[in-house]
C-alpha cells in the first residue's frame, strides 16, 4: 500500500507541471512503448516490417505515420501481441476468469456491446500504476480531503458486471491492495435487499455506474440509507453536471466521473469541481481520427502493448491546448457511451431493474450477438444473431440462463420472447451495437 501511495503522489505532481512538459513526457513514453513493442512483440515487429518500418525509424516517425489497430486486430492476434508467454490452459477457462497464473498478469474482457467480446492482458505493474492513479483522483481537488485517518479505506461498490470485466479487476484487486474494508452490492441483488446488505456500513468511498448511484441516491433521499462518503467515483455511463450536483448534495461528497475502458482501464476523469473531462497524457498517448473517435496508446502496460488503438468512443471538444486548471488533454464530453436500465415490476409488485451489463453475462455458444428490447412493464424481447447451431437447442440454453437471472432478481413474472435474426444493426452515429433498446412510451 505504501508503494501505491508513493506512486500516486508522484503522478499527482504531474498535475502541477506545465502543459508543454506533459506533452513532452507523453511523447517520450510513447516512443519508449513503441520501441519496446517492436523488440518484444512478434505481432508489431512483423506488422511494422511488412510496412517498411524499421526499428531505427521509430525515433523520428510521427505517431500518425504508424498504422491504427482495433479490437478485431487484437482478437485475431492476441497471443502474438502479448510479450509474455500465456499458457493455453489459462485461456481455455474462458473470459469469466480474469486472474491468470502468478507472474503473468490479469485477463479482462470487453462487454460485447460493440461486437464479439475480446480479451486483453494486464501485467501486475500496469494494474499497480492504475491503482496508484486512484490516489491522484482522490487528492487532486474537491472539498473533502482524504487523510491518513481515512485508512483503511471503507468502500461501497455497486457492481453491475461479471467477474471478467476491467472494473471488477480494479474493484476486487485494488481493494485488496489498499487493505480496504469493503461491501460489494451486486446489481443482480433484489432492490429491496440493498439497504440490509449495506446495513450500518459507513463508507468513505462510493463507486458504481451513475444509474446505480442514482438508485442509492433515491434510497438516501427517502431515508432508507444514511451514508456520507467523501468521494463518489462513477463512470461507464454519461453523467451531467446537474446529476453530479444532486449526488454531491445528497451525500455531501465530491463526485469524480471516471473514464476508462477495458483496453485502458483509466483514461481520464471529470469532477464536480471543474467542467468537462481531463484525459491523462501520462497514462495514454492520445489522438483522434477524422470522425473524432479516440485513439489511445496505453503507456504503462508493456506486457500487452496497444499502439494507436482506435476506440469506438466519439469525443467532443478534444483539444491539446492548455485548459485550466489541469495541464492534461481536455474534452467536453464523450458521446455514444450510454446504456439504460430495464425497469420492471417484480413478483411482489415492486419496481426493480436489470442492468444491461448484468444481462450481458448471457453466454451461449453459437450466439454471435444479443440485443434486448423492452416492450412493456413486464415484457422484453431478446434478439439473437447466430450463423450455426440448432435454434431450438440454442433457445433452450438462452432461456435456462435468463430464467436464472430473473429468478435471482425475483422477477419470474417478467415475460420475454427469443427472436433469431440475421443482423443486429449498429447505431448509425456511434457505430456501437446497442445492447438495450427501450420503447419510451411503454415504460413505466
Amino acid at each position: 500500500m505504501i508503494g501505491i501511495a508513493y506512486n500516486g503522489l508522484k503522478y499527482n505532481r504531474h498535475c502541477h507541471w506545465s502543459r508543454a512538459d506533459i506533452l513532452a513526457l507523453s511523447m517520450r513514453l510513447f516512443r519508449k512503448t513503441v520501441k519496446s513493442a517492436y523488440l518484444r512483440s512478434p505481432f508489431y515487429r512483423e506488422f511494422y516490417a511488412s510496412l517498411g518500418i524499421r526499428y531505427k525509424d521509430l525515433s523520428h516517425l510521427d505517431p500518425s505515420d504508424l498504422p491504427i489497430i482495433d479490437k478485431e486486430t487484437v482478437r485475431c492476434n492476441f497471443d502474438r501481441i502479448a510479450n509474455i508467454a500465456i499458457p493455453k490452459k489459462a485461456l481455455s477457462k474462458g473470459p469469466e476468469y480474469f486472474r491468470l497464473l502468478p507472474g503473468i498478469g490479469y485477463l479482462v474482457h470487453t462487454s460485447g456491446s460493440t461486437g464479439k467480446p475480446c480479451s486483453f492482458l494486464y501485467s501486475q505493474s500496469a494494474v499497480t500504476a492504475l491503482e496508484a492513479n486512484f490516489v491522484r483522483l482522490s487528492i487532486a481537488g474537491g472539498q473533502n480531503q482524504i487523510t491518513f485517518h481515512d485508512f483503511p479505506i471503507k468502500s461501497l461498490y455497486i457492481s453491475s458486471v461479471g467477474r471478467g470485466y476491467a472494473s471488477m479487476l480494479l474493484a476486487q484487486n485494488g481493494l485488496k491492495s489498499y487493505h480496504a474494508q469493503s461491501v460489494i452490492v451486486d446489481a443482480s441483488t433484489p432492490l429491496d435487499e440493498w439497504p440490509d446488505k449495506i446495513g450500518n456500513f459507513a463508507p468513505n468511498y462510493l463507486s458504481g455506474y451513475p444509474s446505480c448511484i442514482n438508485i442509492l441516491s433515491e434510497m438516501q433521499r427517502d431515508g432508507k440509507l444514511n451514508i456520507h462518503p467523501k468521494k463518489i467515483i462513477t463512470g461507464g455511463e454519461p453523467i451531467g453536471k446537474e446529476e453530479m450536483r444532486r449526488f454531491s448534495e445528497l451525500f455531501g461528497s465530491d463526485v469524480i466521473n471516471y473514464y476508462g475502458c477495458t483496453e485502458s482501464i483509466l483514461i481520464g476523469a471529470g469532477a464536480s469541481w471543474h467542467d468537462g473531462l481531463y484525459l491523462f497524457d501520462d497514462l495514454n498517448f492520445l489522438e483522434t481520427d477524422s470522425y473524432n473517435r479516440l485513439i489511445i496508446t496505453p503507456l504503462t502496460n508493456h506486457a500487452f502493448p496497444l499502439i494507436r488503438y482506435r476506440l469506438n468512443d466519439i469525443v467532443e471538444g478534444f483539444t491539446k491546448d492548455f485548459v485550466p486548471p489541469l495541464p492534461f488533454t481536455h474534452i467536453d464530453k464523450i458521446a455514444g457511451r450510454t446504456e439504460e436500465l430495464l425497469w420492471f415490476e417484480n413478483e411482489k409488485g415492486k419496481k426493480d431493474f436489470l442492468h444491461p451489463l448484468f444481462l450481458d453475462d448471457l453466454d451461449v455458444k453459437g450466439i454471435e450477438k444479443y440485443q434486448f428490447e423492452q416492450t412493456g412493464a413486464s415484457d422484453f424481447i431478446i434478439r439473437c444473431m447466430t450463423f450455426a447451431g440448432n435454434k431450438a437447442e440454442l433457445e433452450k440454453e438462452i432461456r435456462r440462463q435468463i430464467d436464472g437471472m430473473l429468478h435471482k432478481k425475483a422477477m419470474m413474472n417478467v415475460k420475454y420472447c427469443v427472436e433469431f435474426v440475421d443482423r443486429i444493426a449498429p447505431d448509425p452515429v456511434t457505430g456501437k451495437t446497442k445492447l438495450v433498446i427501450k420503447r419510451k412510451t411503454e415504460i413505466p
